[in-house]
C-alpha cells in the first residue's frame, strides 16, 4: 500500500481547500490520509495559555473534517488526530514518522499583506520538511491545464522532472519544462552589453530545457507530452504566471541546516505566496539526481 497523505487542517477555509485536494489525491492514487489538527500552544503564540480550550476545540474540528472526507471520498481510510505545539515542528514530525507520501497545507489568497502573515505555517512548513509538500492556494476550483516544473539547469533539474512527469501522467495532462533566463547585473565586469551576449543567455535557457526534456523522455515510461518554454523573466515572476492557467506547479527547495531549515529559497518563496495553483515543492540537494 502506497504511504499515506498528511494533512494540515485547522478549520479554515483554506484547510478546506487543501483537505478537499488531498482527498482526490488520495482517491486516485489509493492512499490512507491522516488529519491533523495542532493546537498552537508554542511559546510565543498568543493562545499559549488557552491550551485546554484549543485542544477541545481541535477535537472537534478533526472530527468535523473526518466525517467530511467520509461523506466526499468514502473509498479513502481516513484517521484525524490532535496534538499540542507548534504547528510547523507538529507537521514535519507527523510526515516523518508515519513516513508521508506527501504533507499538504492550505494558504491563503486575498491581498499581499494577508499572504504575507497567513502563509507563514505553510512556508515554513515547506522549507523544513524531508518529504514533498503541496501547498495549495485558496482560490476558487476552474478548469486548469498542465503541470509545470521550474528548472534551471542545476543537478536536481532531472529529479523535479521526472516527479513532473508522475504528477501529469495521475492527473492525465502534459508536462511543460520552463526555464527563465535573466540578464546579468550592469555593474559586473563581465557584463558587455549587446545582443550576443543575449543570444548567448537565451540560447544556454533553451539548451538545458531541451537537453532535460529529451533525457526525461528517454527515461519515461507514461507517455506524457512534454514541452519547453523559455522566457526572459526572473525564475518565481515567470512560475506565477505560468501557474495562472496550470493544474500543479512543480518546484524545488534547498535542504538546509539550523535556523536555516525554516527558510525558503527566494524562488520558491515568492512562487507559494503568488501561485493560483498547487505547488509541489520537494526538498533537493546539489548532488546528481
Amino acid at each position: 500500500m502506497s504511504a499515506p497523505i498528511l494533512v494540515g487542517f485547522d478549520g479554515s477555509p483554506a484547510a478546506q481547500t487543501a483537505l478537499d485536494w488531498a482527498l482526490r489525491r488520495a482517491e486516485a492514487t489509493g492512499c490512507d490520509l491522516e488529519v491533523l489538527y495542532v493546537a498552537d500552544t508554542s511559546w510565543d503564540s498568543e493562545a499559549f495559555t488557552a491550551a485546554p480550550l484549543l485542544q477541545q476545540k481541535g477535537e472537534v474540528v478533526a472530527a468535523e473534517a473526518a466525517f467530511h472526507a467520509d461523506s466526499k471520498a468514502p473509498h479513502v481510510t481516513v484517521t484525524s488526530k490532535v496534538r499540542r505545539g507548534n504547528p510547523v515542528t507538529e507537521l514535519v514530525a507527523e510526515a516523518e514518522a508515519i513516513g508521508a507520501s506527501l504533507l499538504v497545507v492550505g494558504s491563503y489568497r486575498k491581498d499581499l499583506y494577508e499572504r504575507l502573515t497567513t502563509s507563514a505555517v505553510s512556508l515554513r512548513v515547506a522549507a523544513s520538511a524531508t518529504v514533498p509538500v503541496a501547498v495549495i492556494p485558496d482560490v476558487p476550483a476552474t478548469k486548469r491545464h498542465g503541470v509545470v516544473v521550474g528548472i534551471d539547469g542545476g543537478p536536481s533539474s532531472a529529479r523535479l522532472v521526472r516527479t513532473a512527469l508522475a504528477e501529469a501522467a495521475l492527473l492525465g495532462e502534459p508536462v511543460r519544462i520552463l526555464t527563465a533566463w535573466t540578464l546579468p547585473p550592469l555593474m559586473q565586469p563581465e557584463f558587455t552589453d549587446g545582443s550576443e551576449l543575449y543570444e548567448a543567455l537565451e540560447q544556454r535557457a533553451k539548451d538545458v530545457a531541451e537537453e532535460t526534456a529529451g533525457q526525461a523522455q528517454r527515461e519515461d515510461g507514461t507517455g506524457v507530452a512534454v514541452e519547453t518554454q523559455v522566457v526572459l523573466a526572473a525564475p518565481s515572476a515567470a512560475l506565477v504566471t505560468a501557474g495562472k492557467e496550470a493544474a500543479l506547479l512543480v518546484v524545488g527547495s534547498h535542504g538546509r541546516h539550523g535556523i536555516g531549515r525554516f527558510l525558503l529559497g527566494s524562488v520558491s518563496h515568492d512562487v507559494i505566496l503568488g501561485a493560483q495553483c498547487p505547488v509541489l515543492v520537494l526538498r533537493v540537494t546539489d548532488k546528481v539526481s
